[in-house]
Formats: C-alpha cells, structure tokens, sequence
C-alpha cells in the first residue's frame, strides 16, 4: 500500500496537484491504526480534473455507487496495483441538521511525510475529529483522535475553529468546543 501511495504522490506532485492523504491512512501514521483498509486522497477542487487524468492513467476508475451519507462534488474510486484509492474533491458530509462542507485546499495541508523519498501531504487529525464525528460509525476513530489530541496537544486549533464557521450538527459543535476549551485551559497552566 505504501509503494503504491509513494507511486501515486509522485505522479500527483510532478503535476503540482494540490492534495493530501486523510482517513485510514492518516491515522496510521500517527500510530492509531495498524492496517489502513485502502488510501484516501483529498484534492483541492481546482485540481480534480487533472488529478482524474493521472489517476486513470495509472489505475482502472470504477462506477461510484452514490451514498446518502455524502454530497461530495467529486468522489471518484479507482484500484491501483490492486489497492483501493478513494479520490474527493468538495467533501460534503449529510447530517440530520444539514450539510457539512469540508474545504479541502492548501492551507488544509500544515504536515507532510516522505514515503520512498517522496513527498506525502497529510491532512490534520484536528480536521479529522471534527469529519470522523458526522460521519457513521466512527465514534471509535472520534475516541481515538480524541485522547491523542488530548495527550500529546492540538497543534491546529485555528482548523477546530475554522470547523465551527461550518454547519456543523450542534452535538458536534459542542465537541468541537469542549476540545478546544480544554486546549486553552492547558496553555494557561
């Protein structure tokens, strides 16, 4: 999986794509999961049709098989050296209060790591926590990133605040700010 994902952040960023891992992947590198189920990409939405290009280029596009829980612009599926890669552009997440919009672009991107000597953009735990809580059956990724944000500090406060101008369900909201209050009572000590 890691070869193929090294593969693909070479293809991405000979063309300058502005994208990062997120999920599975992401949480893997932070040691919260030992085996991520495939690799999935966030695109900033000015790039998805040069990304669908270098991706369909190397990999076979699937059929997407639309969800209720998602009104994501772009969410397109291939397999690549047999790995699953999920590809979103405009992630829109359904929830009984409306619709969450995630605005993936670079300023999304804060760290990187390097997989083969190739440059991998990441996403941020902080982004996750808040996606992971509208999204089914996550709460035991919400717990995880929960208590790995509490024990080892929130480095992007700014991305929980930013989350807050969303349409968030008020459950949420009011998670995103117990979080970010504990963050500042620490600071003050």
């Amino acid at each position: 999986m890691f070869n193929t994902l090294s593969y693909i952040a070479e293809k991405l960023n000979k063309e300058k794509v502005v994208w990062a891992v997120g999920a599975s992947l992401l949480l893997n590198h932070y040691g919260l999961v030992d085996k991520p189920n495939d690799i999935d990409i966030l695109i900033d939405l000015n790039d998805i049709e040069k990304a669908d290009i270098i991706l369909k280029s190397i990999g076979e596009k699937k059929v997407y098989e639309k969800s209720d829980t998602y009104s994501t612009k772009y969410f397109y599926e291939y397999i690549i050296n047999g790995i699953d890669i999920d590809v979103m552009a405009g992630l829109s997440i359904n929830h009984n209060e409306g619709i969450y919009k995630y605005n993936f672009d670079s300023n999304s991107i804060l760290q990187s790591t390097k997989i083969n000597g190739i440059h991998i953009p990441l996403t941020s735990l902080e982004d996750w926590y808040v996606l992971y809580q509208i999204i089914p059956n996550r709460e035991n990724k919400v717990t995880m990133i929960k208590n790995y944000l509490l024990s080892n500090g929130i480095n992007q406060p700014n991305l929980l605040k930013k989350a807050l101008k969303g349409n968030l369900p008020s459950n949420v909201r009011d998670n995103v700010n117990r979080l970010l209050s504990s963050h500042s009572s620490s600071n003050r000590n």
